[in-house]
């Protein structure tokens, strides 16, 4: 069965892989709010474990992202500016994150097979989602690494990075993945 949701496109009630995706998305969700929970001012000034600048921008990226999904496509914190985000003391910025990444979680829990707005392609927004939080955690470097990431969750992140990691007009490693580099092998993060 396939409807329309306002601003949204299809959505394939249909998809096998949706409730599990969901249900993935939950944990991940948890498991992340935990790890920044405890994270103070001076522990988001280091550094991301990609090298793409510091732990508060790897949960402002995360936050950005969760907007998108939950925005309608002319809303003004669609885009918001991370300068907003990374001037932010460390406890507004995690209630942020909490807050995005729990209206994803409804969002998913009353449509489980939305797709990510038509601008942004034909992905899963649950896998897709799924895939960024597990990315950001290992990202945050706090502990969570790339071994630690669920069996549950890879095909999420394999999708992710073969949508997203293609070379841009730059030919960069990053691609337009910021967790390109958390894979890539000999090669050193650029410097700020």
């Amino acid at each position: 069965m396939t409807t329309t949701a306002p601003q949204r496109g299809p959505i394939h009630r249909a998809d096998p892989d949706a409730a599990l995706f969901q249900q993935q998305v939950r944990l991940s969700t948890h498991r992340l709010l935990g790890a920044t929970m405890r994270l103070g001012d001076v522990e988001l000034l280091h550094p991301a474990a990609s090298g793409l600048g510091t732990r508060r921008h790897v949960i402002a990226r995360l936050i950005r992202h969760a907007r998108r999904i939950t925005a309608a496509p002319d809303d003004p914190s669609r885009g918001l500016a991370s300068d907003s985000l990374l001037k932010a003391p460390a406890s507004e910025l995690i209630d942020a994150l909490s807050t995005t990444l729990a209206m994803v979680v409804r969002r998913l829990d009353d449509q489980p097979g939305a797709r990510i707005p038509a601008d942004d392609g034909d992905e899963l927004c649950a896998r897709d989602h799924l895939a960024w939080l597990e990315l950001t955690h290992v990202d945050l470097g706090v502990g969570f690494e790339m071994h630690d990431i669920p069996e549950a969750a890879l095909p999420a992140i394999a999708a992710h990075l073969e949508r997203w990691t293609t070379p841009d007009a730059t030919a960069t490693i990053a691609g337009n993945s910021p967790f390109a580099l958390l894979f890539a092998r000999d090669v050193q993060p650029p410097q700020r």
